[in-house]
């Protein structure tokens, strides 16, 4: 019997740990990364695309939004009342001014936007043309018969909202019929030549309607001055529109009643019963071919007729006597 050696014949049992290591191959966080530049491309290409997409009045708005005009002063900005213009009641939007940070022509340098200088540009172009229109009514006024009589019923100024273009009652010939809104012959006559005027100019309006101090003799309690002024603002709206004014000319039309009189010293004036037309300042409407006519050029005189030479006499033969 063999001895028993030290082997007894079984194998040792080796037991190998294996220590894994995070991030083996570089780990997942690229996956993250890259997920997070497609979401924000896809977020862009949205943004792109949504822009595209809006209308010229949203874009004006969000440029209004982000422009920085609160707290800024002088040649940065407007004032310290915020705004978009040099209005001093409070932060609204005035009518100085037309926001173009994102519609095609922001300025460049250090004053982004410089709304101050955009707004006096507007504001100049305006005065040249406003000057025009009231040399082209008192033009019209004095030279055409039928308008020479209502010179008295019409008054033109500039003022910081825009032309003002006033047709009044004066003791002779009244533009509404008496606590109406019809408009009486002598009205529409005004109306219809103020319209012809108007339409060459680039101008949005504002319609008002005025009354002056005395009660509406309606025979109606609910019925006073405010709806009186109200209704003959709609009509002069109706009319000018019938006589071939744009529709969407008219930006505001409203009724004053007698808070705004014409002659304050008279509150029951005929000049206080009146239409204000306003063309308004830097508010342009596009409509094609509304520049205001240049003046006319003497007509050079027709060329004459050629003279035809006169044809020799033919001659005469005797009588034989």
């Amino acid at each position: 019997m063999a001895a028993k050696g030290k082997d007894d014949g079984k194998r040792p049992i080796i037991i190998k740990k294996v220590k894994k290591v995070a991030g083996g191959h570089h780990g997942g966080a690229w996956k993250v990364a890259y997920a997070d530049f497609v979401t924000a491309m896809m977020a862009f290409f949205l943004l792109l695309w949504l822009l595209s997409s809006a209308s010229k009045e949203t874009l004006k708005g969000l440029s209004e939004y982000f422009t920085p005009t609160q707290g800024i002063k002088d040649s940065q900005g407007i004032g310290f009342d915020g705004g978009l213009s040099p209005n001093t009641e409070g932060t609204a939007k005035g009518q100085m001014s037309d926001p173009a940070i994102v519609t095609g022509y922001t300025p460049s340098g250090t004053v982004a936007g410089n709304p101050e200088n955009q707004a006096k540009d507007e504001s100049d172009k305006d005065d040249n043309l406003f000057k025009q229109s009231e040399s082209a009514i008192e033009q019209a006024i004095a030279q055409e018969a039928s308008m020479q009589k209502y010179a008295d019923n019409i008054s033109v100024t500039q003022t910081p909202e825009g032309l003002r273009i006033d047709v009044t009652d004066n003791a002779k010939y009244a533009m509404f019929e008496k606590s109406t809104a019809t408009l009486t012959e002598h009205g529409r006559t005004i109306l219809t030549r103020m319209g012809e005027l108007i339409r060459k100019m680039p101008n949005y309006m504002s319609i008002a309607g005025h009354t002056d101090a005395s009660p509406a003799e309606t025979g109606r309690a609910d019925y006073t001055n405010w709806e009186l002024s109200a209704d003959r603002a709609q009509a002069a709206r109706r009319f000018l529109t019938k006589a071939g004014l744009e529709a969407e000319r008219a930006k505001k039309v409203i009724g004053v009643a007698d808070k705004e009189l014409f002659t304050p010293d008279e509150p029951r004036g005929p000049k206080n019963r009146r239409i204000s037309l306003v063309m308004l300042r830097g508010s342009h409407i596009l409509i094609p071919d509304m520049v205001l006519p240049k003046e006319a050029a003497p007509e050079a005189p027709a060329p004459a007729a050629p003279v035809e030479a006169p044809k020799p006499a033919p001659a005469e033969h005797g009588s034989g006597h």
